[in-house]
């Protein structure tokens, strides 16, 4: 019996409750140009064949490809950008057995090995004496040989 008189009870609450948040004093504002502009595609996909489609250039997208200039300028960024995006996992987070950004007692004997085998390895893939395997890559097969470079070349500058 209770229970039968419990449930319309709580559902006129309920329904009084949501028909009272509606009320307010502040009017709704027009956010839909502000979402437009934060959701609105970074990238289009172009298939093979089609003509690209070239947006009109703005002051934002200039602004945007003049930093992605001056990233690609440095290899030290791009560098530091693949580190941070890859090697950081490995390479900064005290795994043993593995060498750490920064620890150049560590980075001496492999440094001595040259560039060119850093490279080699970094690109390839290897296992160490310690039995740590470097992926090649980092376990990234998607990046590209230069960029790997540049991330051995950061290592190599922050930890010597």
């Amino acid at each position: 019996m209770i229970l039968r008189n419990f449930i319309p009870a709580m559902m006129v609450i309920f329904m009084s409750l949501a028909g009272l948040t509606g009320c307010g004093d502040e009017a709704p504002t027009d956010d839909s140009a502000a979402v437009m502009k934060n959701t609105a595609p970074i990238a289009k996909v172009q298939i093979q064949g089609d003509e690209p489609e070239v947006a009109p250039a703005n002051e934002e997208s200039t602004a945007m490809e003049a930093d992605t200039e001056m990233a690609a300028a440095g290899s030290g960024n791009v560098g530091k950008k693949t580190y941070d995006g890859i090697c950081i996992a490995c390479h900064g987070s005290g795994i043993p057995g593995i060498p750490q950004l920064g620890d150049a007692a560590a980075w001496a004997p492999r440094i001595e090995q040259g560039k060119d085998t850093l490279y080699e390895h970094a690109i390839t893939g290897y296992t160490g004496a310690s039995g740590m395997p470097m992926p090649a890559k980092g376990g990234n097969p998607s990046l590209s040989d230069d960029d790997v470079k540049a991330a051995v070349d950061y290592i190599i500058t922050n930890s010597q």
